[in-house]
């Protein structure tokens, strides 16, 4: 299941265009949201992209830092060192050994090529949604982790750009988290329906995850209240969803952890349902006593607070809820 060194390549310049292609759509679609309803005059481009991307968002110091890292993390940081330290083959590699001294050689089972192919696509996307929803909650439990985890908190405006707000730790934490949940998802399938067991891929990137990651993350950050409530708030994560976890409120601090759906969060009883109607928010992280939005103090002085968090002082001491919003 390692993909081609072909593959590979093309991958390392899949993030700019997947990224524009995903920051594209989500403001075009955003544009129904930005139309009062009921409108019936024609609205000037001059004041929808007002309504997009207003400037006293744009124009504010989060903003300008959304930008900076949007730019960093987009055409520099993900395309030449955003790996993981181990693939998802490799890891299925090991595991496959586990497997087979555990439960016997596979496969299990003999189905069509289609259905294993598409058992394999969706456990994927799967493990892809459970890593995510673990790499974050445990952001925000363990303390180093939330030092570079806590740059992202520290937006006090969302926009679409705010997806990439993410320190390079914090992306290779994760990265590699997802590896190790894809490699159990792969090494399962495999065991199931045989070793030649494929999925679905574009870019060497899971299909689902592609297509998900266009449609909808980078919805996520949108300053628009666009909310699933109801039914299909317990299913999928919309972008009020979102926002609340990015509240720095007490009622809202570590809840909707995940990215797209929300089935991990109903299992682990993090799930917090959006109104209907747009709810007052507060957007940041108090208590930070240097500029966050600086180079440095995005950049380097996580590094510093990750280490006093280690301190067996530090450890002693109770959490400060002020200063960890939940995602």
């Amino acid at each position: 299941m390692e993909p081609s060194s072909n593959s590979v390549v093309i991958a390392s310049w899949v993030s700019p265009t997947l990224t524009m292609m995903g920051v594209l759509f989500a403001l075009g679609l955003t544009l129904r949201f930005a139309v009062p309803r009921g409108r019936t005059r024609p609205v000037r481009a001059r004041v929808l992209l007002r309504a997009l991307l207003p400037r006293r968002i744009i124009a504010s110091t989060s903003g300008r830092s959304d930008i900076a890292w949007f730019v960093f993390n987009t055409f520099f940081f993900t395309s030449t060192f955003g790996w993981a330290i181990w693939s998802g083959g490799w890891y299925a590699s090991k595991l496959s050994i586990v497997f087979d001294k555990w439960f016997g050689p596979g496969p299990l089972f003999s189905v069509p090529a289609w259905v294993a192919t598409l058992v394999m696509t969706s456990m994927l996307f799967v493990a892809y949604e459970f890593a995510y929803w673990l790499n974050h909650s445990l952001s925000h439990r363990v303390g180093w982790m939330w030092q570079f985890h806590k740059v992202h908190h520290t937006a006090e405006s969302l926009t679409p750009l705010t997806n990439y707000r993410v320190h390079p730790i914090d992306t290779i934490i994760f990265y590699n988290m997802a590896a190790a949940c894809g490699g159990l998802a792969m090494v399962v399938a495999m065991h199931l329906f045989g070793d030649a067991t494929p999925g679905y891929f574009q870019y060497a990137l899971n299909t689902l995850t592609f297509f998900v990651s266009i449609l909808f993350v980078h919805l996520q950050h949108t300053h628009l209240w666009i909310s699933f409530s109801g039914r299909a708030g317990r299913w999928l994560l919309s972008p009020a969803h979102h926002q609340i976890h990015h509240s720095v409120h007490q009622h809202h601090h570590d809840r909707n952890f995940g990215s797209t759906l929300a089935i991990f969060d109903r299992l682990f009883g993090t799930l917090h349902l959006p109104t209907a109607q747009r709810e007052k928010l507060r957007f940041g992280v108090d208590g930070i006593d240097y500029d966050p939005h600086s180079i440095h103090g995005a950049t380097l002085l996580p590094f510093v607070d990750a280490a006093r968090s280690l301190s067996p002082d530090r450890q002693t001491r109770p959490a400060e809820p002020a200063t960890q919003p939940a995602n």
